[in-house]
């Protein structure tokens, strides 16, 4: 699969279909966002047409992105064949090309990674040990051993320390592809970067979540459209033990059912900067807020078909630690054993669900 998309367009370059007041079908001559940033939309109702028009634009391979993450692709694109020559040449620049590509890595989880949005932060510095302390004890905790392992643990102590571990890519750029025209060779390595480091912490997450579902929240399998009282029903398997229900995570065509739906209309309030919309962030419903990872780059999808988290406030749901942010080392074909240059990425990070009742699950089938 191809890692650029079809067509990258700058919100307020977007241009819904069916917009015109006089019936005209084609796309719009009205903005998708105002010059205040908002999604432009007259009722939280016409809100919904623009968020199912955003979603249905992505979904056909286009992106939507924000304009200045559009001028700073721009930026990539037109710099990067001499950015990656000059990388070639000074080694010193090899090496600060890779410090930057990690910093924006770096901004991006924080911003898009819904791991980091259901969890808990710590940040360790020299010679402090992850640790968490737990608001209940003698509970079923989940801790990650690795990217996308992880196991069950009973624990009964108010301290338990989850192991780091290592979560990195390669970045690689062969001399092959530096020789030829017409190539976003950073675009694409920017993208394959971001599924080595965002997309492993949140599939990290959710194979964590697996793992927590059935002790004892047992797993909810719906049958057709999603609807509030299912919702309900899903968010309840938290709330009964006390714990806030305060996130809901959806896959791409749960979220077709909400905008879908004229009931969701009175119980979703959407949230209206277009910034936090194409970063996952959808509102809030039922008291929980809403993220989805249906407006990323295809490759960067997480969730399966039909999917519905609901997940109870950080503080009781889990912990992730960070130390330093993600680090670069440049690597060239000494390292590759093929003519080019790269960088090895790396992040050193622990990851707990403290209490498993913190998680439901439900899949519609």
């Amino acid at each position: 699969m191809s890692n650029r998309a079809k067509r990258i367009t700058a919100a307020s370059e977007f241009h819904p279909k069916g917009r015109f007041s006089n019936g005209r079908s084609g796309r719009s001559n009205e903005s998708w966002i105002n010059q205040a940033g908002e999604i432009n939309a007259y009722s939280k109702k016409d809100m919904f047409v623009q968020m199912k028009a955003a979603l249905e634009e992505i979904l056909g391979g286009n992106r939507i992105v924000p304009d200045n993450e559009l001028q700073t692709i721009q930026e990539i694109t037109a710099a990067h064949r001499e950015s990656i020559l000059a990388s070639f040449e000074d080694p010193q620049y090899h090496r600060e090309l890779g410090q930057i590509l990690a910093a924006e890595l770096t901004i991006s989880a924080n911003k898009q990674g819904f791991m980091r949005q259901l969890m808990r932060r710590q940040d360790l510095t020299q010679g402090q040990d992850a640790k968490v302390q737990l608001q209940m004890k003698n509970v079923t905790a989940v801790i990650a051993s690795g990217p996308t392992r992880c196991e069950t643990q009973f624990v009964r102590d108010e301290w338990f320390y989850p192991p780091e571990f290592y979560v990195s890519v390669r970045p690689y750029v062969e001399q092959r592809d530096i020789n030829r025209a017409n190539i976003d060779v950073l675009e694409q390595k920017y993208i394959e970067s971001m599924e080595g480091i965002m997309v492993a912490e949140d599939r990290t997450w959710r194979a964590m979540a697996l793992a927590a579902v059935g002790t004892p929240n047992e797993a909810i399998t719906t049958v057709g459209t999603l609807t509030p009282l299912v919702l309900a029903q899903i968010r309840n398997q938290v709330q009964r033990w006390r714990i806030p229900a305060a996130n809901l995570l959806i896959a791409s065509d749960i979220w077709i059912d909400v905008v879908g739906d004229s009931d969701f209309a009175v119980t979703l309030d959407p949230v209206s900067k277009h910034e936090l919309f194409l970063s996952g962030e959808l509102g809030v419903m039922l008291g929980m807020r809403v993220y989805t990872d249906a407006y990323r780059h295809a490759t960067h999808h997480v969730l399966a078909q039909g999917e519905i988290w609901v997940v109870g406030e950080a503080g009781s749901h889990g912990q992730y630690t960070d130390r330093g942010g993600v680090t670069s080392e440049p690597i060239s074909g000494v390292n590759e054993n093929v003519p080019g240059r790269g960088w090895f990425m790396c992040e050193t990070m622990s990851l707990a669900i403290a209490n498993s009742r913190s998680v439901a699950y439900a899949t519609r089938t």
